[in-house]
């Protein structure tokens, strides 16, 4: 069994990053191409400044928007070092409730050196051989899950997940799960804007939920292995999973619990 990785040995060195003084609807586009959850904003020096979220850049109401990523961006932002142990950024992960780090050179150099994310730690336990705390999905599963109808408007679903804070959400038909449906999903299409331009004129019938949802939903058991549920995140990217029992939604996990499972005291 090896020895637990530091940040450095895991975090990707190729970033991509943001300016301020940059168009918000440019971050718009890098959240379609990218499918990631928040970008470093950097000045022209390459320190990081800020962060930007997808909730942050659902703040825009047109795509003609002349708002700049700085007039979005937050400038309270978690951070990990190179030289940390991964489950110390996993902790400070969970705790700020953020999926990814950017990683900077020092606690006194804030020059961006790299970023880390939970799928990262996620595979390095996985390949580190160290055994999780807690074995099973069912010791690690939240049992109340906030769920969507199939025929709900996507822009209700958008609402929820901004009340929530949730970025997926199993989709149930006549109490059955039938796919899932995430922010990525929504913004993807096209629909996420649908609720801000109503008023003038645009987009009045949003579509349903089955319009933009992915099937068929991957889900685990309860008894399913939290190694074999990490290594299905990490291989289909897959940031909350089900847990399902003859269709029917019973809980559900994301990489927190999965992290989680490896700290004690979580």
């Amino acid at each position: 069994m090896s020895e637990l990785p530091k940040v450095k040995d895991v975090m990707t060195t190729s970033v991509v990053t943001v300016h301020e003084d940059e168009p918000a609807t440019k971050a718009r586009a890098l959240f379609r191409d990218y499918g990631y959850r928040s970008f470093p904003v950097v000045d022209s020096d390459g320190r990081l400044i800020g962060i930007i979220t997808r909730g942050d850049i659902m703040r825009i109401s047109s795509s003609r928007s002349n708002l700049l990523v700085g007039g979005l961006m937050s400038t309270s932002v978690a951070t990990a070092l190179p030289e940390e142990g991964i489950l110390d950024a996993a902790d400070r992960m969970i705790r700020m409730d953020v999926e990814r780090l950017p990683v900077v050179a020092s606690a006194t150099d804030s020059t961006l050196r790299g970023i880390i994310s939970a799928h990262d730690i996620i595979k390095a336990l996985l390949e580190s051989g160290h055994e999780p705390i807690k074995k099973r999905v069912v010791d690690i599963m939240t049992e109340e899950v906030v769920t969507c109808s199939y025929d709900d408007p996507v822009t209700k679903v958008w609402a929820k997940m901004d009340d929530t804070g949730f970025s997926g959400m199993p989709v149930v038909k006549n109490g059955e799960i039938i796919g899932i449906i995430t922010r990525k999903d929504i913004i993807d299409s096209g629909f996420a804007r649908i609720s801000r331009e109503g008023d003038k004129g645009k987009a009045r019938n949003p579509p349903s939920v089955e319009k933009v949802m992915t099937t068929p939903a991957v889900t685990v058991y309860k008894e399913t292995d939290v190694r074999e549920a990490g290594k299905i995140m990490v291989e289909k990217q897959i940031g909350r999973l089900p847990v399902a029992e003859d269709k029917k939604v019973v809980g559900i996990i994301d990489r927190d619990d999965v992290m989680g499972a490896w700290l004690p005291g979580t």
